[in-house]
């Protein structure tokens, strides 16, 4: 069969051998107007110019009915056009074919390959594949010579519109008839949901594609329909088509770009492609939006900007959504320039949406500009309260204002800059600034506006604090005073940097340098932030400013007089070591850094903190005479009195009030005026605080000279060199006060008496102050006069002695006269070390948290000062000392107290002073050496009980 060898691929036909001409369109043999309705695709109109032709005896009517007969195909009307082609035909040759039809009209007619051609199509409408083949075939036999070529093709349509594409294709040698019979393909495969098979289809129309015309196609086009016009973008069309439909929206819009941008741009087409390209885009634009929110949500923000900038290239009706996302995304990959892009986008498109000021918020605060972000921050809170929608109204419930935070972050800047210096100086600009300037400073710093832009739903206290308390981190200078200091006065109208060159101005500015190049913002000198002409301010300096040091995050000790070449031990030799100020400095500081005269580190120490050095320990510990460990305990407050005061007994001041003030922090004084002038009785009034504060009655275990305060406490601190211990009781071993209570449980031991005896001692007060007298209780026995005295070779201290039932033979050495004062008395004033109460040497006050951040627990609570280790007023008696007892029954208790009784101690020396009152006074007599006594076996306790009592002494 010719049908099979035409199906068949690779198949040997006769149109190979036989020259091959296209079916022109004077084979339609028709007037210009009629074609042009023709292409026009006017096809009813065509039919009537066509049946008005027919009818026309001047026309040849067989060409006009083969015409016909197409137009009418292309209309459906399947019937007519199968009689019109029929009409056309001739009987043929009847070899090649038998026909069994009886052509009535078409006799005398010339055959024509149109309308095979048409009786051809009619055949495939109606649904007779078979006829159709055939009439194909027999226009082959007739017509091969001349118009094979065009017949093959004709014959491949008819093949594709049967639905058997593959076998159309594979038979067609014409590119551009195969792309669009691919087309076709794809087509039909859509219809079925093989959306895949429909795109390679679609994609091998596109390599088939040639953009010529012949007259060929243009014939193919008039009978089946087919447009070849723009084919590739009618392709292009439905391969975007297939790749959506498979879910790959992405490489669809892809596609689409490609296709000529004449095409694309609404503008530009026509209603045949305008509806596609709208329908399209709104499709697209929208599923890709839905695949980037899902991206999004999975935290794929590469994909989610990559799909949402995809659908925003479509030019989405409603684009503000997408990019709000998009620049959400870009916020969370760190793109900040492209988030603001975005922002700004959706501001422009919309400025009554808060959402764009939100994105802008976000993307300047990543960014870093901050003044920006507030300003969006603020624009978008108004925006929420403007708008109309009660939705978005309520979403301003969920922020805090910009305002709000400020406050918050300014009273936390309050509560900070409460305990430092009053002055400070800014290392940047070298200027003093007081606390309101210090204030205004973190306004005008990019972390105050980054504080208020991170914190628009929750103020995080515990940030703000560290960040503030960071920025007002400060370093101390610790020195000795030359001449030609920079004061405040001088600093204060001037910049630190700005000094005349001088060897003292030279120090601070270096100092300023070097604080500055560390990184910290402020730097204190006692030296110019000090107005010393203010009485009140100095007064809060000089109280202060062991907490201030404690709180620094480092001080710098200049040593003048130590040169960098300068050997191990110059630290330990320089006078810095010697003055009292530079103890509290040196003690109050936790981290520490020496520099030589020329500002080079301290035996080129590359130590964060030189108070951690072994060398420094080493040579400290040799300064001072105490251990690296006993330095280190050092602690603020009432604890190591003793100790404290044998280290300071050591430093040497210039002012001799200094003595006194330069340990005010040491020991946590609060109530204590600084007066110059005040002379040795400042000391005298710290020690009272002291002794009321602490009721460590071993303040007065000294000898020298009374001090004009209070006779009972010495005129210079130099007396503390010596050891309390040497007056105190001798300790008893353990083994020994078994012993002794062992021996006095079978004696005569007066049980009875001792048991008063201790109620009596256990019920007194600590020693107590009312203004410069002291309330001292103790065991108080008269002396009888003194037998004889002798003076020394110096001839200024002589030496007594009397004989006491008491005591003995007592000696006593002193620069008083003894011989003209009455009423002198032996007093024992050791009471706690007698009742084995707790030793208060050792009771340690916890350090004050100046610095030291609050628990998130109290962020919203007022900070408060921590004042537990402070002294009590000088008119009030410390608590009973006896509530601080170690458990232990009572008998036990009075036993070892008479045990304690019979070992030496260190007397006072008292005589009464006559004041003109009704009661008895007392002042101490000053003794040069301890007075060693011991109670005498021949005393007893009832004795004693009745010499116990609480001296005024003035």
């Amino acid at each position: 069969m010719v049908e099979k060898q035409f199906l068949r691929p690779g198949g040997n036909t006769t149109c190979e051998q036989t020259p091959k001409r296209e079916v022109m369109e004077s084979d339609f043999r028709i007037d210009d107007a009629t074609l042009d309705s023709w292409k026009q695709v006017q096809l009813a109109s065509t039919d009537a110019l066509l049946t008005a032709a027919i009818h026309d005896p001047q026309n040849p009517p067989h060409p006009i009915l083969a015409s016909r007969a197409l137009v009418r195909a292309r209309l459906q009307q399947w019937d007519a056009a199968l009689v019109d082609a029929e009409t056309v035909f001739v009987a043929l040759l009847s070899h090649v074919l038998t026909l069994t039809v009886t052509y009535a009209k078409a006799i005398n007619i010339q055959p024509s390959v149109i309308g095979y051609i048409a009786k051809s199509i009619a055949h495939v409408g109606m649904g007779e594949i078979h006829k159709a083949y055939q009439a194909c075939d027999i226009a082959f036999e007739h017509f091969h010579s001349s118009h094979g070529t065009f017949i093959l093709l004709v014959k491949a349509i008819i093949v594709s519109k049967a639905g058997q594409h593959r076998d159309a294709i594979s038979q067609v040698d014409n590119l551009i008839a195969t792309a669009y019979m691919y087309l076709l393909l794809g087509n039909s495969q859509m219809e079925r949901c093989e959306f895949t098979a429909a795109r390679q289809s679609f994609e091998r129309a596109l390599t088939h594609i040639q953009h010529h015309t012949s007259q060929a196609l243009f014939v193919v086009s008039l009978i089946s329909g087919w447009k070849f016009d723009n084919l590739d973008v009618t392709i292009r069309q439905r391969l975007c088509e297939a790749l959506y439909a498979a879910g790959r929206t992405k490489d669809a819009v892809e596609y689409f770009y490609q296709i000529p941008i004449e095409f694309r741009e609404v503008t530009n087409l026509h209603d045949e492609h305008l509806h596609w390209v709208l329908d399209f885009s709104q499709r697209s634009s929208k599923e890709l939006e839905h695949l980037g929110d899902t991206a999004l949500g999975f935290q794929q923000y590469d994909d989610a900007i990559s799909l949402y900038t995809t659908a925003l290239s479509l030019n989405p009706p409603s684009p503000l959504g997408i990019l709000i996302k998009r620049g959400k995304a870009f916020l969370a990959t760190g793109s900040w320039k492209q988030a603001l892009d975005d922002a700004n986008q959706v501001i422009t498109l919309d400025p009554s949406s808060p959402s764009g000021y939100e994105v802008k918020h976000a993307a300047s605060h990543k960014a870093g500009d901050y003044d920006t972000a507030v300003d969006a921050f603020e624009v978008m809170l108004s925006k929420i309260a403007q708008s109309p929608n009660p939705d978005i109204q309520r979403l301003g419930d969920q922020y805090n204002s910009p305002s709000s935070t400020r406050a918050t972050i300014r009273k936390i800047v309050q509560r900070t800059i409460r305990h430092l210096p009053r002055v400070l100086i800014n290392t940047t600009t070298g200027r003093l600034h007081e606390r309101a300037e210090q204030a205004s400073t973190f306004e005008a710093v990019s972390i105050f506006n980054e504080l208020v832009s991170s914190m628009t739903t929750r103020i995080d206290y515990v940030r703000i604090k560290r960040e503030v308390r960071h920025y007002f981190r400060f370093v101390m200078l610790s020195h000795r005073w030359e001449e030609n200091e920079p004061l405040f006065h001088q600093v204060i109208q001037i910049a630190v940097y700005e000094l005349d060159t001088s060897p003292t101005h030279d120090k601070l500015q270096t100092f300023c340098k070097i604080v500055r190049d560390a990184g910290f913002n402020w730097a204190w000198s006692d030296t110019c932030c000090i107005d010393k002409k203010d009485h009140f301010v100095l007064q809060e300096a000089l109280v202060a400013m062991f907490k201030w040091y404690r709180s620094s995050a480092m001080m710098i000790v200049f040593l003048r007089g130590v040169r960098s070449s300068s050997q191990r031990g110059a630290l330990a030799e320089n006078v810095w070591n010697k003055r009292g100020w530079t103890l509290q400095e040196y003690i109050a500081s936790k981290v520490i850094h020496f520099y030589t005269e020329d500002w080079t580190l301290y035996l080129n120490l590359q130590l964060p903190n030189h108070k951690e050095s072994p060398e420094i320990i080493s040579e400290m510990e040799k300064a001072t005479g105490v251990s690296a460990q006993q330095l280190i305990a050092v602690r603020p407050g009432l604890s190591s009195i003793r100790e404290k005061l044998r280290l300071a007994s050591t430093r040497q001041t210039t002012m001799l009030e200094d003595a006194a003030y330069s340990l005010l922090g040491i020991f946590s004084v609060t109530g204590l005026p600084t007066i110059y002038g005040a002379g040795e009785g400042a000391l005298g009034r710290l020690l009272a605080l002291i002794l009321a504060g602490s009721g460590d009655v071993r303040i007065l275990a000294w000898t020298g000279e009374s001090g004009s305060y209070n006779s009972c406490l010495p005129a210079h601190i130099t007396v503390f060199k010596e050891l309390a211990t040497s007056h105190l009781p001798t300790p008893i071993p353990d083994v020994g006060m078994e012993s002794i209570i062992t021996t006095s449980q079978s004696s005569s031991f007066d049980l009875d008496v001792a048991l008063r005896l201790y109620n009596r001692l256990n019920e007194l007060p600590a020693p107590w102050f009312a203004e410069s007298r002291m309330k001292l209780p103790c065991i108080a026995f008269q002396l009888p006069p003194f037998s004889q005295s002798l003076r020394t070779r110096s001839g200024r201290i002589q030496v007594y002695r009397a004989d006491t039932d008491a005591f003995g033979m007592v000696e006593i050495k002193t620069r008083h006269d003894l011989s003209r004062m009455k009423s002198l008395y032996l007093v024992h004033p050791w009471l706690d070390t007698l009742l084995e109460r707790e030793d208060k040497s050792n009771v340690m006050v916890e350090e004050d948290d100046v610095g030291r951040p609050p628990s998130p627990s109290t962020d919203d609570e007022e900070d408060t000062d921590d004042d537990s280790a402070s002294l009590p007023e000088l008119d009030s008696p410390s608590q009973p000392a006896h509530a601080r007892m170690a458990p232990m029954d009572k008998e036990t208790q009075a036993r070892r107290l008479v045990a304690h009784l019979g070992q030496p101690f260190g007397a006072l020396l008292v005589a009464s002073a006559s004041t003109g009152g009704r009661a008895v006074d007392y002042k101490r007599v000053a003794a040069d050496s301890i007075i060693t006594v011991r109670f005498q076996t021949n005393v007893s306790l009832a004795d004693i009980l009745d010499n116990v009592r609480t001296l005024d002494v003035l």
